[in-house]
């Protein structure tokens, strides 16, 4: 009976949960330094050469990034509990995903904002006209 083994006994870790994980883990970690941080610093260039007229919604990214971050590393903790390849490479993707839209969400969170901002001055562009300028 060589090749049985104890029911106490638990199987290694494939070598590509392991690959997964400190490959996800690696990539998470170039997003946020890669592209989360220069997009904070842009926004926060954008809204510092505005003088603060651009409504920067800050409490929605912030909550946007730690919801997304903390999915991030959950799916990040599920590939070390796995024992399948296949599946740690999924999830390991799905964090990938999740890191890369999160740091991607404050571009779109703060042209919406500007959008906004733009619809609520063109009333009042259109009201001065139609005060200052005779026959418009």
């Amino acid at each position: 009976m060589l090749g049985r083994r104890s029911a106490g006994a638990r199987r290694a870790r494939p070598r590509a949960v392991w690959a997964a994980l400190i490959t996800s883990t690696i990539v998470c970690l170039v997003i946020v330094v890669g592209v989360l941080i220069p997009v904070l610093t842009l926004i926060g260039a954008a809204d510092g050469g505005t003088a603060g007229a651009l409504d920067v919604p800050v409490g929605g990214i912030v909550a946007a990034i730690a919801i997304g971050y903390i999915l991030a590393l959950v799916l990040l903790a599920l590939i070390v509990t796995v024992r399948n390849g296949p599946l740690a490479w999924v999830l390991g993707v799905a964090a990938v995903v999740s890191t890369l839209l999160v740091s991607l969400w404050p571009l779109v969170a703060v042209a919406i904002a500007g959008v906004d901002q733009v619809q609520d001055v063109v009333p009042f562009i259109q009201d001065l006209v139609r005060q200052y300028v005779p026959g418009a």
